[in-house]
């Protein structure tokens, strides 16, 4: 469907400094509105000259600004190098369960019309743990009762990752799900003492020593230092039924940055905010720019503690139908989010993205992921607190 947010703009509420993160709300869909396997491996102020179709965003590294959507790609860096980034990207996740072209993502080799990825791999032997949708539950848009509420960014499908079993899709491609169907272990990796992959819960800033976020990144630890306390301070530090996707991406010439929408549902709120059962969902990025968790609601995490505040579509609301989640008192959702990160014109750097399970396999945690896009101006590493924007 299309876009709404085409033409609409949410600009953060403060002023960021260097190698920082914000999240901003989307607000393009009857959520945003309310709330706004195998291992498998292969080969601001923006100023795009041609449209500003702002998403709001969450901000890794950057300045507290407008984000043009990129797909317009025309527009300068502020230096004398063009922005090549896509100036059209046509989606193609029309058909198939490709959860790469689901999100935006290696739709052909061409760099001037997509974004080619190198390396994908996918750990998750039990496929039941993401699905490829149309839709996701059985709610409609309030303004537009037409169109599904949770409904893709872009294109006909997104991907929908999570710590518990989906069930086959509908015959129209959407995920509906019964209340309580996810409280099962999946047959993913489990008892990990260390995040997936290329991930570090450990803190990154000031050379590894941490305390002073998103400074002086060691390249290897988490920058953000926003995962280590909900870990292992707050957490039990043991990850079950781990979803864990990654890939490696060759930044555009004159292109300084990237966005992705995505948004999270728990079965664990209310009843284990503050508790050793802290479910997260994390977008990480191994730039030369920034290193770590890009993925935050004003300042915060996805994980269920830290995201109690911003927890909008709660149990019983509409908006939850055919989710899993409605019912009992327990089970809610953020609405959607854009995490925006920083990246270095001409460099190679991998994006890497996991659902898990927090101190238990049985409450689990739903991520919807789409619209992966170049951002031409990026954001500047900032050395101030982000400066966020809490749900509409």
């Amino acid at each position: 469907m299309d876009d709404p947010t085409e033409g609409n703009t949410t600009e953060p509420s403060g002023t960021m400094g260097d190698s920082e993160s914000a999240t901003e709300p989307a607000t393009d869909t009857t959520a945003d509105a309310t709330a706004t396997g195998t291992t498998t491996e292969a080969a601001t102020t923006t100023d795009d000259t041609s449209t500003t179709t702002d998403d709001a965003t969450t901000t890794t590294d950057g300045t507290s600004s407008t984000t043009d959507d990129t797909t317009t790609g025309v527009g300068t860096t502020g230096d004398t190098d063009e922005c090549q980034a896509p100036a059209t990207q046509p989606p193609c996740d029309e058909a198939g369960d490709d959860i790469f072209k689901a999100i935006g993502l290696n739709c052909s080799g061409d760099k001037a019309t997509a974004i080619p990825i190198k390396n994908p791999v996918i750990t998750a032997p039990d496929t039941s743990s993401y699905r490829v949708a149309t839709h996701f539950g059985t709610a409609k848009d309030p303004m537009d009762p037409n169109q599904w509420a949770w409904a893709p960014k872009e294109g006909s499908r997104f991907l929908v990752i999570g710590s518990g079993t989906f069930p086959n899709l509908e015959g129209d491609g959407g995920l509906v799900e019964q209340d309580g169907q996810d409280t099962q272990p999946n047959g993913n990796p489990g008892e990990l003492m260390q995040l997936p992959g290329v991930m570090h819960h450990e803190v990154g800033s000031n050379n590894g020593a941490g305390g002073t976020p998103f400074m002086n990144c060691d390249g290897v630890h988490d920058c953000s230092d926003t995962i280590a306390n909900q870990w292992n301070g707050i957490g039990a530090g043991v990850a079950y039924d781990v979803f864990y996707m990654s890939f490696d991406l060759e930044v555009p010439q004159g292109t300084h940055g990237y966005l992705l929408d995505f948004a999270y549902f728990t079965e664990e709120w209310p009843n284990y905010v503050g508790d050793s059962v802290n479910d997260m969902l994390i977008v990480w990025s191994t730039s030369e720019t920034f290193t770590g968790n890009v993925t935050f609601i004003d300042e915060q995490p996805l994980t269920v503690t830290a995201l109690d505040p911003y927890m909008t579509i709660l149990p019983g609301d509409p908006l939850l139908a055919g989710t899993g989640f409605p019912g009992d008192g327990e089970g809610a959702a953020t609405g959607w989010y854009t995490a925006k990160g920083s990246a270095a014109p001409g460099e190679t750097f991998t994006i890497a993205i996991s659902v898990f399970d927090l101190g238990d396999n049985v409450w689990d945690t739903v991520g919807i992921i789409d619209k992966f896009r170049w951002d031409c101006m990026g954001c500047v590493p900032n050395e101030v607190d982000s400066c966020g924007i809490i749900p509409q």
